[in-house]
């Protein structure tokens, strides 16, 4: 209970830190020039020493113990949380209702295995839509054929799939309090920029993307009478086997990588 009243404590003051414009100035300014000193960052934003020296003394002391950013032989250089946080600024000026709806704070809250999980569900509901949609179609397209009973065990798996990630969605919704404004958590991309595990998780997409398509292409061949054994067809299969396998090794990396990272957290 006291480390997790801790961990409260810490995203509440990361939180409070980003909530003021000039800190957020500051952060930028720091990032850009990748350090400045004190008198720098004064002069940068045109502020008066002698009448506004408290105020923003202020502000690099709720940043630096934020660890937004931190005091180098004195000069002050954003930390690894404050890149994170920068591109979720950056994020939130083209998407207000992200912040307005504090889904910010939860992006912000998540622990690295929590940022696992809502990665599965993005997939999950992403691959399950397009795979119900696409395999809905193949199996009006084969009705009285071979390919149908494919097709339509592929439909009721991806259907399943769509089904399981929206309710677990729906969970995290209700853990977070966010109401339908989880609903921004189905786009990626602010998302996965901002998580350490951010390599990995787009790499994975990738490959995922990569066997969705051809698996598609596959069952084309076949719905067009190609056969189950025909030349596209098994190159479609060779390009799906090999982004596969490329995909399962990332997944083993994203899961020892969420394991090293809450071992950190936990030392």
């Amino acid at each position: 209970m006291l480390k997790m009243n801790t961990l409260r404590g810490h995203d509440e003051g990361v939180l409070k830190a980003l909530s003021n414009s000039t800190r957020r100035e500051i952060i930028r300014l720091i990032a850009t020039k990748g350090s400045a000193s004190y008198t720098q960052i004064m002069q940068v934003l045109g502020l008066d020493p002698s009448l506004e020296s408290g105020t923003f003394n202020y502000h690099l002391k709720e940043l630096v113990e934020a660890g937004l950013i931190e005091s180098v032989n004195g000069e002050y250089k954003i930390s690894a949380l404050g890149k994170n946080a920068l591109i979720l600024i950056d994020q939130v000026r083209e998407e207000p209702q992200v912040d307005r709806y504090g889904v910010l704070s939860a992006a912000l809250s998540m622990k690295p295995r929590e940022e696992l999980e809502l990665f599965k569900m993005q997939m999950g509901i992403g691959i399950g839509f397009a795979g119900t949609i696409f395999s809905f179609i193949i199996v009006l397209l084969t009705l009285g054929s071979l390919g149908y009973v494919a097709a339509f065990v592929s439909f009721v798996v991806c259907f399943i799939l769509t089904i399981g990630s929206t309710i677990k969605m729906i969970n995290l919704a209700r853990d977070y309090d966010l109401g339908l404004s989880v609903l921004l958590f189905i786009s990626e991309s602010w998302f996965l920029l901002r998580s350490p595990n951010r390599g990995n998780f787009l790499a994975l997409q990738g490959f995922a993307l990569i066997s969705a398509i051809f698996t598609a292409l596959y069952f084309i061949s076949v719905a067009a009478g190609a056969g189950w054994v025909s030349a596209p067809g098994v190159a479609a299969l060779m390009i799906l086997m090999f982004s596969i396998t490329c995909a399962l090794i990332l997944a083993d990396t994203v899961v020892k990588k969420v394991e090293e990272l809450e071992s950190m957290e936990g030392e």
